[in-house]
């Protein structure tokens, strides 16, 4: 399997919150297996928030990487406390130079073989959720691509724990929902056609205007098309990036 179907599977198997097989601990265990496989680290684990916002750990690739998880999370320091306290990612390329930062964690880290850790926020519409940590025996860099292409499973693990579900979706659920999908369609069909006819352009050009108008003011396009439709909106409004 080449670096391109890994990356294709890695993303698939992660979105997959309808197979009779998968709960959230699947999830997560498919993250930090991909994680590790596609990046140069060696080891990774998930911690997540419990309703009072402190992390737990959930998985990891391996015992002595559990070791680190379950310490940091004991003494409430470490990379992974860091990246879900700051929402944001924290790189450490190499132990020796965050002693003081975090003079309990890092000795533990090195007993159990870690030279070196990046930890990523977990997190769901701006709200966190947990922490992703890697971890490598030997001082490691990411490069921005490796970075961004973890932070992107990460957030789609993320969706997918918070939207699974422990009902098994019915046959009429998916018909359901594929019905809803078509009408969704329908309604923004209906919207571009009106903007094509007011303005005098083509329906292509009318859809890049709803899907602009609609990103632009962070709303759901369909929502933006209901509005037209139901006629509690103008097609000027959407012509106009300013209003």
């Amino acid at each position: 399997m080449n670096r391109e179907q890994q990356l294709t599977e890695a993303f698939v198997s992660l979105a997959d919150t309808l197979s009779e097989d998968v709960d959230p601990p699947t999830l997560l265990h498919r993250l930090v297996d991909h994680c590790v496989r596609l990046s140069p680290m060696d080891a990774a684990g998930v911690m997540l928030a419990n309703t009072r916002g402190r992390l737990r750990p959930v998985v990891a690739t391996d015992d002595r990487a559990a070791v680190t998880e379950l310490f940091q999370a004991q003494i409430d320091e470490g990379p992974c406390v860091d990246a879900y306290e700051t929402g944001h990612p924290v790189h450490v390329v190499d132990f020796a130079a965050y002693e003081e930062r975090w003079p309990s964690f890092v000795p533990v880290a090195r007993a159990a073989g870690y030279a070196s850790a990046h930890a990523l926020p977990l997190q769901v519409r701006g709200q966190r959720i947990g922490a992703l940590n890697l971890l490598s025996h030997v001082p490691t860099s990411l490069s921005p691509s490796e970075t961004t292409l973890l932070r992107g499973l990460a957030n789609v693990a993320s969706a997918a724990v918070v939207t699974w579900n422990r009902d098994l979706v019915r046959p009429t659920d998916i018909a359901t929902r594929a019905h809803a999908a078509l009408s969704a369609k329908a309604l923004l069909d209906t919207a571009t056609g009106m903007i094509a006819a007011t303005e005098d352009i083509t329906p292509r050009e009318a859809a890049r205007w709803l899907q602009a108008y609609a990103a632009q003011h962070h709303r759901r396009p369909t929502d933006v098309a209901e509005e037209l439709v139901r006629r509690r909106m103008e097609v000027a409004t959407v012509m106009n990036p300013e209003i």
